[in-house]
Order: structure tokens, then sequence, then C-alpha cells
């Protein structure tokens, strides 16, 4: 008998699991580690989506109005309208679009409106598409932008 708890007060495991010192210590630390990192992935997610929404506001326009659309099925998108109404000139406004969005010289012009329209993927299975239309108004210029992204199934 004094044979059998001497084994036992150096280590005999009668459950037969495996421990190993510090194992819990590791596993909180590994953890609260995974926590971390996904807490920063979504702050991350959260502050790019803030900053992709209002990448297209025409510094000093004065946003009139903006909708956002987001559908599950049949993929996931994301569709944004905003209007906005400006003091600024039509060639500077047309110039802020096409050059800091990529989108080229116009699409579209009839009477005093021009469309600015493009679309592009990236890595395969995101697309983007983005359209801008400027009016000049009696009272300014009316400035429409439409921005979508989707993810494409494979």
């Amino acid at each position: 008998m004094a044979a059998l708890c001497l084994k036992h007060k150096h280590g005999y495991n009668p459950a037969m699991t495996a421990r190993v010192r510090g194992s819990r210590r590791w596993m909180f630390i590994l953890g609260v580690s995974a926590w971390v990192a996904v807490a920063a992935a979504i702050l991350g997610l959260i502050l790019f989506v803030s900053w992709y929404r209002r990448a297209a506001d025409y510094p000093g326009a004065v946003r009139m109005a903006e909708q956002t659309v987001f559908k599950y099925s049949p993929s996931l998108s994301v569709r944004s309208d905003t209007s906005y109404r400006s003091s600024d000139e039509v060639p500077a406004i047309y110039n802020w679009y096409s050059n800091g969005f990529k989108l080229g010289t116009e699409a579209h012009a009839q009477s005093g409106c021009i469309q600015l329209a493009k679309s592009f993927t990236d890595l395969g299975v995101i697309e983007r598409y983005m359209s801008v239309m400027m009016c000049d108004t009696p009272h300014g210029r009316m400035i429409f932008v439409m921005r979508s992204l989707y993810l494409r199934r494979p």
C-alpha cells in the first residue's frame, strides 16, 4: 500500500490522461491571442468599409441623399447610391473622379450631364463597378455616384 501511495505522489495518473506542466497557461495565452487577432481583423474590416464608403465623397460637396443595399443571394453584393451638390465647376469635378478613381474619359454625355463609368475585377472573384454622373444645373452641380461590389462564385 505504501508503494502505491509513493507512485501516486510521483506522478501516477489513475485516469490515464496526458498531463503536461504549464499546458493550461499556454492554452490561455493561445486563446487570448486568437481573440485579439479576431478582434483586430473585425476592427480592420470595419475601418476599411468606413473608408471605402467615404472614398467617393467629393471634397466640399454637400451630401443630398444616400442609399446602401446589401444582398446575400445569389452572391454577396453591396451597392451604394449617393447624390451630392457642389458649387465647383464641372471640369474640376470631372478631373477629380476621372483621375482619382481611374474612370477615364466620359462614357456618355448629353445636354448638361456627363457620365463616367468603369468596372474592375480584383483577384478574379471581386467585381467592382463605379458610375459617376455630373449635371450642370442653375443652382450648382449635381453629382450622382453609384458604386457596387460583389463576390463572383468561381
